[in-house]
């Protein structure tokens, strides 16, 4: 998990990639850059301190030579940003749309999540029911207006929210727990679960693996 990746092409071979394919479409080079700049050491110390915890490895050396977002599988990669004094991970470039990390407990499983989310509320003093515990109303009626975001929070508590892979789909990173290192997917819908992100023979990815496996996939499409 999380061995040394060398990134030392990878800038350059992304940047190819996305100018071929505008050339495929008839678009002219776009005049924004494909990857917004890489972090200091002191920067990512300070993400770091921020957050409480070590950034898996391939991911940190990722944002020291390569950059803090750009073009990923399927969609995007978040942006890492300072907004307001705090490191955030930004998307859509609206950073009022910014994922603060938690990294006070673990990343919570699909299969574990039920029991999480009844103990979240019965330590607010709620008794969880069946159907609530799937359109997230026990948590508006535990929480109030903050119900939703409370969920949304705890539910990626631990984790990344790492890329966009649109139509509401999102790629998340996991920092703590005992899968750290791994990356999910979570599909759009109410309650959806999260999926590991896998390669051909079924192992799960890492940052790592699963950036290098979509640019080594767009080079053999443009090819």
């Amino acid at each position: 998990m999380n061995s040394r990746i060398d990134w030392s092409s990878v800038r350059e071979r992304v940047i190819a990639v996305e100018e071929a394919a505008r050339r495929a479409r008839g678009l002219a080079p776009s005049r924004h850059p494909t990857f917004e700049p890489v972090l200091t050491p002191d920067e990512i110390a300070e993400v770091e301190a921020q957050c409480g915890v070590e950034l898996p490895a391939d991911y940190r050396s990722f944002l020291a030579e390569v950059g803090v977002n750009g073009p990923g599988p399927w969609f995007e990669l978040t942006s890492l940003r300072r907004v307001d004094g705090r490191w955030g991970w930004v998307w859509d470039d609206d950073e009022t749309l910014r994922w603060l990390l938690d990294s006070s407990g673990p990343f919570v499983e699909t299969e574990d999540w039920p029991t999480r989310q009844a103990e979240i509320l019965r330590a607010a003093g709620y008794e969880p029911t069946p159907q609530g515990a799937d359109d997230g109303s026990d948590f508006r009626r535990a929480f109030g207006r903050a119900g939703d975001e409370r969920r949304y929070r705890e539910r990626g508590r631990g984790a990344i929210h790492i890329s966009n892979d649109g139509c509401g789909a999102t790629g998340w990173l996991i920092v703590v727990g005992p899968h750290r290192g791994e990356l999910r997917d979570r599909e759009q819908g109410i309650n959806p679960p999260f999926e590991p992100y896998v390669d051909a023979a079924g192992n799960r990815h890492t940052f790592g693996t699963w950036y290098l496996e979509w640019l080594e996939r767009c080079e053999s499409a443009a090819q």
